[in-house]
């Protein structure tokens, strides 16, 4: 059987083989083969073209509203969690003590732990300085300087869904005491103590809205005193905001009442003054040809028990762009800018100063009255510019002109127990330069510095034309931050009085100014941070025992230095 297969499959083989052997053939062509192109032919005589950037591309989807039963049940996702940097650890108390050659300083701090709605704190700051300027005289005695700030900040946060509460009561009282000896002073007891003792009480509310086509609000209120209700302010101030029509609307309103009553410890009478104000001011913002049009009009109005009443607007007009994305930003255009004149902002700048109605005691009595009013910068053109050099390295400046009405300025009076300073306005032109720069090189040092240039039309009273500081701070492996400055103030000249404070008539000495020399400082601190919670600290101040006057008649301190110890838990 196995012989019949071999037979068979090499018979198969060999007519296989034959069969693939094909003898060649003569093909003959009858006819032959012409080959052509047919002839064209054109449709339309015009072109259609089509601007395929108007064409919709709109796709319109239809889904079936179907629900699909099966048998078992998925358990729900859960939203996904973003996992940062581990924020540090908060400690609830911070006590800080540190003195030295001149001064003494204390901080005491409590705060609540990290919480998700709600926080509060309070915070305690103390700091005094008492020093003596010797005379080469025999015949006068030295002057004896002592200041003391005091400042306690409490606050209450609340956060809900819809906004954020925000509640604080703050006290601040700063004191003065210049002891200077005039041939013939009267013996008053605390006649050369100044003090001004500050508290407010206010509440915030923020909207916790991010839609920008939702209403979004900002609204602060606070109620303050000074002395005693020798000056009391009411405070209530809103910003809206909201897209009308694609545009975005911003509205801010100001309410301000401010109090001065008459003084209580004085058997002269004294008029009540009182100053209500109000502003409404509007703002949007338009973008044509890739630049922001800021516009917005200040509109206000003012009663005064004594002046009557005053309405009055100001127009705001920006320009913004950036000339390079995220590089290089320029501003410019018209701003005007309303200050109200207290005696709490006039004692912060000057501590010195005199104030009648105020609860003080200056051994005498007058009938001048406070003189507050509202410094107003009519109109100011201004351009600024923002540049981002490089990594961690920008520089920004800033220039401006315009007319300030009501400038407040100091001038000095000599009481019959010591040299205080009493204040008036005037109008200027004032022509403004700043230049800011700023570099951090790497972890190790950074570098900043600063300059600022006024040009007034005329002489101001204790107004300097320059002033500017430089700095570098160094930071050691976390452990050791060195921070050293150098700060320049420059020239100013100083007005006085002539006439009788107690008669109420004073006249302002123009043609006579007192020079006050320039100022330089040198500054170092050093803090070393033992571990997370022990720290200490070295000030080195004035290394350069600069004995200029701060104001005419009060002499700055010379080299100082002071230590302390902070600890955290």
């Amino acid at each position: 059987m196995k012989i019949l297969h071999v037979c068979f499959f090499v018979f198969l083989s060999v007519k296989l083989l034959f069969s693939q052997d094909i003898d060649q053939a003569e093909v003959k062509v009858l006819e032959g083969f012409k080959p052509e192109i047919p002839e064209s032919e054109k449709i339309k005589e015009t072109s259609d073209f089509i601007d395929t950037n108007k064409i919709d591309k709109v796709q319109i989807y239809s889904f079936l509203n179907k629900t699909l039963d099966v048998s078992y049940e998925s358990r729900p996702i859960k939203s996904a969690k973003l996992s940062g940097e581990k924020l540090p650890e908060i400690k609830r108390f911070l006590v800080l003590l540190g003195g030295g050659t001149h001064s003494l300083h204390s901080n005491i701090s409590y705060n609540s732990l990290r919480k998700d709605y709600y926080s509060y704190g309070v915070t305690f700051n103390q700091f005094s300085n008492s020093y003596k300027v010797c005379y080469d005289d025999v015949s006068r005695n030295d002057d004896i300087f002592k200041n003391s700030h005091v400042n306690l900040k409490t606050f209450v946060k609340k956060i809900g869904v819809k906004n954020i509460l925000v509640a604080n009561i703050d006290y601040d009282r700063r004191a003065s005491k210049y002891k200077e000896d005039f041939p013939g002073s009267s013996q008053c007891e605390d006649c050369d103590l100044n003090r001004f003792s500050y508290s407010k009480f206010g509440i915030s509310l923020i909207s916790n809205e991010l839609s920008d086509h939702e209403l979004k609000y900002k609204t602060k209120f606070f109620i303050s005193d000074l002395n005693q209700l020798s000056e009391n302010q009411i405070h209530f101030s809103s910003i809206l905001s909201k897209y009308v029509y694609n545009y975005p609307l911003n509205v801010k309103l100001d309410f301000n009442d401010y109090i001065n009553y008459s003084k209580t410890d004085s058997l002269s009478s004294r008029e009540k003054m009182g100053v209500k104000e109000f502003l409404v001011s509007p703002s949007t913002l338009l973008t044509e040809y890739g630049i922001d049009f800021n516009i917005g009009l200040d509109m206000y109005y003012q009663t005064d028990l004594i002046d009557g009443s005053s309405f009055e607007f100001f127009p705001q007009f920006q320009l913004s762009k950036y000339l390079v994305k995220n590089i290089l930003f320029v501003e410019g255009g018209i701003r005007s800018v309303r200050v109200r004149n207290t005696i709490k902002s006039l004692s912060d700048e000057n501590p010195y100063i005199i104030a009648p109605g105020t609860n003080q005691i200056y051994g005498i009595d007058s009938l001048i009255s406070l003189n507050l009013k509202s410094t107003d910068i009519k109109n100011e053109l201004y351009l600024q510019m923002e540049n981002v050099i490089g990594r961690d390295e920008i520089f920004n400046g800033s220039i401006s002109y315009g007319k300030i009405s009501n400038l407040p300025f100091y001038y000095s009076i000599n009481l019959d127990k010591n040299r205080r300073f009493y204040f008036s306005y005037i109008d200027v032109w004032r022509l403004r330069a700043n230049a800011n720069y700023k570099w951090q090189i790497n972890d190790l040092i950074g570098i900043n510095a600063s300059i600022n240039y006024f040009k007034y039309d005329t002489t101001v009273s204790n107004k300097e034309n320059i002033n500017g500081n430089f700095g570098v701070s160094l930071n050691l492996d976390e452990k050791i931050k060195v921070n050293t400055s150098i700060s320049y103030l420059g020239e100013r000249k100083s007005l006085s009085s002539s006439g009788d404070f107690e008669t109420s008539i004073l006249e302002i000495n123009w043609s006579e100014e007192y020079v006050l020399n320039p100022q330089i400082h040198t500054n170092i601190s050093i803090d070393y941070n033992y571990t997370n919670s022990i720290s200490g600290f070295l000030r080195i101040n004035n290394i350069l025992n600069s004995k200029q006057e701060m104001w005419y008649g009060y002499r700055e301190i010379g080299i100082n230095a002071w230590v302390g110890l902070s600890y955290s838990f």
